[in-house]
């Protein structure tokens, strides 16, 4: 992967660094973040989802990406977010949608892929990454959406589907080795674009939201613990959403909800911590947007948002903290986007993205975030595998803020039987009087004949005498 995007941060810390000099802040550095193309070309075009996950259990987030009109595909990362495709064909085109979890419970990822015009199936993983279709037809057909989640309390991953041509949504309970049963419910009767799961209710077990198409409100429903759902009666918007990501946005504690719309701009929904939600107010960007993720981009502690959009560039949404979002101004690529992943792809300790385009190949984008980095009493805007190269400590945030503690300042401590270099605290301590940043010249003696100052009067004061004997004294 190309690293000229880690330059202009090496370039930044020479000058201050060399200036020397002790602050606690540099006043004009601002945290700065930004995604750049990292120029892969992964796959032709037609795909529909991605998601990312240690497939091969090198460490490492790889990626599993469904594709319409041909297989799905396997792309392993080489830790430095550079992505080889492992030529394994899953399955003969027509997905939707791809989710990744311990299925069988081995200890690796295996997936589940939703399907359109075919049943949905089961892909294991044999622990490096290669997949088996496990044979399972589940549903009949036209799914457009999956998530994994333990739904009936059972220690394993259950799946919940949703579905489109107006058929409702299903449950699917796991037996623990990757065998799944259709629990019998069916969830609404719309066509639903996607769901997402979380404890929307505060109860401990996993409710789902859910997008739908349409003329139908997106609505949330709530599990009794046992993986039985029932409609809430929320009717959130009014027609046309796509995408739905659950995360605590306005850092009250419970999840709310970002909806991606078609047609319309994109919409916060607000948790108030029992599962019920009240819109925002925010209009976000214009319309014809796929795909919504939820991450901490800019390293502050809140989640932040990329939304893959059909018609315009995918966009960034920041955070405030409290769950307003704001533009970053960021135009991400000119293609029919219909996914977005956000994971640490290049190892360097902040979230980037793989989005799934339909015209044209998938790419990566790479996170370059310059946070506070506190290095020898001074502050600078650096990345935070180079501020630990250089043997920092990286803080995040802005230097302007002062996240950079000010080091206790070190001076000369004059003391009856001589000098220390100390600090002032330990000076006090001392009884001694402090000069900061002074040395033990500054120190008078209190016996004329005791030249160096250790406390008493031997031969190497005769010898420093000597030493300097008939020399004028400012020598």
């Amino acid at each position: 992967m190309p690293t000229s995007h880690r330059t202009p941060a090496v370039l930044l810390v020479l000058p201050v660094l060399l200036a020397g000099g002790a602050c606690a802040g540099v006043a004009s550095a601002q945290a700065t973040f930004e995604f750049t193309n990292s120029g892969q070309i992964l796959g032709f075009s037609a795909s529909t989802s991605v998601a990312l996950g240690d497939l091969d259990g090198d460490g490492d987030l790889d990626a599993m990406v469904a594709n319409d009109y041909q297989p799905n595909a396997v792309w392993t990362n080489d830790g430095n977010g550079t992505f080889t495709n492992s030529g394994q064909p899953l399955g003969n085109g027509a997905s939707t949608s791809v989710a990744l979890g311990d299925l069988d419970g081995d200890g690796d990822l295996d997936a589940m892929v939703a399907n359109s015009g075919q049943p949905n199936t089961v892909w294991t993983n044999d622990g490096t990454g290669t997949f088996t279709n496990s044979g399972q037809a589940l549903g009949n057909r036209y799914s457009n959406s999956v998530a994994l989640g333990d739904l009936d309390g059972d220690g394993d991953l259950d799946a919940m589907v949703a579905n489109s041509i107006h058929q409702p949504n299903t449950v699917w309970t796991n037996d623990g080795n990757g065998t799944f049963t259709n629990s019998g419910q069916a969830l609404g009767n719309s066509s639903s674009d996607e769901v997402a799961l979380g404890d929307l209710d505060g109860d401990g077990d996993l409710d789902a939201m859910v997008a739908n198409a349409g003329s139908q409100p997106n609505t949330v429903w709530t599990n009794d613990g046992t993986g039985t759902f029932t409609n809430s009666g929320q009717a959130l918007g009014n027609r046309d959403s796509n995408s739905v990501a659950l995360g605590d946005l306005d850092g009250d504690g419970d999840l709310d909800a970002m909806v991606a719309n078609d047609f319309q701009p994109n919409t916060v929904w607000t948790n108030d911590g029992n599962g019920t939600f009240t819109n925002s107010g925010q209009a976000l960007g214009n319309s014809y947007s796929l795909s919504v993720a939820l991450g901490d981009l800019y390293g502050d502690g809140d989640l932040d948002a990329m939304v893959a959009s059909i018609f315009n560039p995918n966009t960034v949404w920041i955070n405030n903290g409290t769950g307003t979002f704001t533009n970053s101004g960021q135009t991400l690529g000119n293609s029919i986007s219909s996914s977005v992943a956000l994971g640490d792809l290049d190892g360097d300790g902040d979230l980037d993205a793989m989005v799934a385009n339909y015209q044209e190949p998938n790419t990566v984008w790479t996170n370059v975030v310059q946070g506070a980095c506190c290095f020898e009493r001074t502050c600078v805007q650096l990345q935070v595998d180079l501020c630990e190269n250089i043997g920092g400590t990286y803080v995040g945030g802005n230097c302007s803020d002062g996240n950079c503690p000010q080091p206790m300042a070190t001076g000369a401590c004059c003391v009856a039987s001589g000098c220390t270099i100390n600090t002032e605290a330990a000076c006090t301590e001392l009884g001694g009087s402090w000069t900061e940043a002074g040395s033990c010249n500054d120190c008078p003696t209190t016996c004329p004949a005791d030249t160096n100052r250790d406390g008493s009067v031997d031969g190497q004061d005769l010898a420093a005498v000597l030493a300097n004997w008939g020399l004028p004294c400012d020598s």
